[in-house]
């Protein structure tokens, strides 16, 4: 839908569905007071790049001790969100062989490193309603929130 803000149309970008299986909670004997918990995830949810997660992480580690690895998935998870904002991806999803990345209409995506992504891995499929399929082996697999960057970042335009 376009909108109009101040005279100018703007597209409404579509808000990124990421299912993959990972544990992004903050577990309670890590940060125990669950308004701390939350206030947590609010600044995780709301950092805008790399460079504020970063030290959102230093702080939290400063803090709290060692992260968790759901702690770790869940800042790896806040970025692969933003990049697929980016990107333009409606959903990043688990499949029982691999993942499945389905894309907007306008996806922010070069045709010529799809290709070549189709072209270097055997069993990819892209599918005419932006459905991009991936088999993945077993180490891909175990780090779904890496592979699922790495395919993005392999595919977004410049």
């Amino acid at each position: 839908t376009v909108q109009e803000l101040r005279g100018e149309a703007i597209e409404d970008e579509p808000s990124v569905s990421i299912n993959l299986g990972a544990d992004v909670t903050i577990p309670e004997d890590y940060i125990n007071d669950m308004n701390q918990r939350l206030r947590v995830y609010k600044r995780i949810a709301s950092a805008r790049d790399d460079e504020k997660l970063a030290r959102l992480r230093d702080e939290l580690q400063d803090r709290y001790g060692r992260l968790p690895q759901a702690v770790e998935n869940l800042l790896s998870y806040a970025q692969l969100r933003r990049l697929a904002e980016e990107v333009g991806a409606i959903s990043l999803d688990k499949t029982p062989h691999g993942l499945a990345v389905k894309l907007f209409e306008k996806a922010r995506v070069a045709p010529e490193k799809l290709l070549e992504l189709l072209q270097q891995r055997p069993g990819v499929t892209f599918t005419p309603n932006g459905a991009l399929k991936l088999p993945l082996d077993a180490n891909e697999q175990e780090n779904l929130l890496d592979t699922a960057r790495s395919v993005l970042l392999a595919i977004r335009s410049a």
